[in-house]
């Protein structure tokens, strides 16, 4: 008779419940913005046109990584 009983208030708990929640929207699939694609330039390797004589002061990695090394005296 008691486990009827509990049975019962469950089933009853679960009715109850379950039209609340039926209210609650879920996410809008449509209000979702996209983020457009990240896109590299065409000439992204080229410098822009001027002078090269900051070039001519920039070290090769081979010459940064025996500063970082060794210290400034290594050139």
């Amino acid at each position: 008779m008691q486990n009827k009983l509990v049975l019962t208030g469950m089933v009853l708990a679960i009715v109850a419940v379950l039209p609340a929640c039926s209210k609650l929207g879920g996410p809008d699939e449509f209000s979702v913005l996209k983020n457009p694609p990240l896109v590299v330039p065409p000439d992204y390797h080229l410098r822009p046109p001027g002078e090269d004589s900051d070039v001519k002061g920039a070290y090769t990695p081979q010459e940064i990584a025996k500063k970082a090394l060794f210290g400034e005296s290594a050139r």
